[in-house]
């Protein structure tokens, strides 16, 4: 564990100006704190002394931002200033049975009854939509390893929906990947909860995916392993 004394984290928006009014937490595998909400500067102050198992700053953004979370190493921590990614306002309802929800560019297609709801947010239609936002390899909101060379990133919302089987994510080919090039998926862990996939509070793989024929888009591969088991910020890059 690690005895986390004091947390400051500042939540900017693609402008730098601050995003006031907030949530955040900082939470282990074993205890959360209570929220702290982000001043006029948009800076919010934890003071903790707790010994946490792989403790994180966590922001969940609902309906209004990408969510993310990020390691917390040290008993004393200051965050550079956080760029958080607005989510469109209005989003798309998931399929009754099998079918595709598509968020401006970006498309999941879902088997019938896979999609379960964090039970801890809001069980509303507008909690509960589809919403994608691309989010500046440069700016993640989750400290990013530079060895996983992301090319394409993009948050997906409600965060935590888990779903199974996976879906199938289509993408932008925005990264502009010679047609039928191999990928690798990666994801954002923003839950510490039993069964996830990927790290809590940094990213791991979620498998591998292929750039379309015609070169515009990028699609999660089919079979064991592959697809987006739960939504959050999702990342690709060229296969290694």
């Amino acid at each position: 564990g690690t005895c986390v004394a004091t947390v400051q984290a500042t939540l900017v928006d693609a402008t730098a100006a601050p995003v006031v009014g907030r949530s955040l937490l900082v939470c282990g595998d074993n205890l959360c704190s209570l929220p702290s909400k982000t001043d006029s500067q948009g800076t919010a102050r934890f003071s903790l002394c707790e010994e946490m198992t792989v403790p994180a700053l966590k922001f969940l953004g609902g309906t209004a931002y990408v969510s993310f979370a990020t390691a917390i190493t040290q008993a004393n921590t200051t965050f550079a200033p956080i760029t958080v990614v607005p989510l469109p306002s209005t989003g798309a309802a998931f399929p009754m049975g099998a079918g595709m929800v598509t968020s401006g560019p970006v498309t999941l297609a879902v088997a019938a009854g896979a999609v379960t709801f964090d039970p801890t947010q809001p069980a509303d239609a507008n909690t509960q939509s589809f919403r994608a936002a691309q989010v500046d390899v440069a700016k993640v909101p989750a400290a990013l390893p530079a060895s996983l060379t992301l090319g394409v990133i993009w948050g997906l919302a409600p965060v935590n929906a888990t779903l199974m089987p996976p879906a199938t994510l289509t993408i932008p080919n925005s990264a502009s990947w010679p047609a039928g090039s191999k990928v690798d998926f990666y994801m954002n862990g923003v839950e510490s909860a039993v069964g996830v996939v990927v790290p809590y509070g940094a990213w791991g793989s979620v498998g591998t995916g292929t750039v379309s024929q015609d070169g515009t888009t990028i699609s999660t591969d089919t079979g064991s392993g592959n697809g987006i088991p739960v939504l959050s910020m999702v990342g690709a890059r060229l296969h290694q």
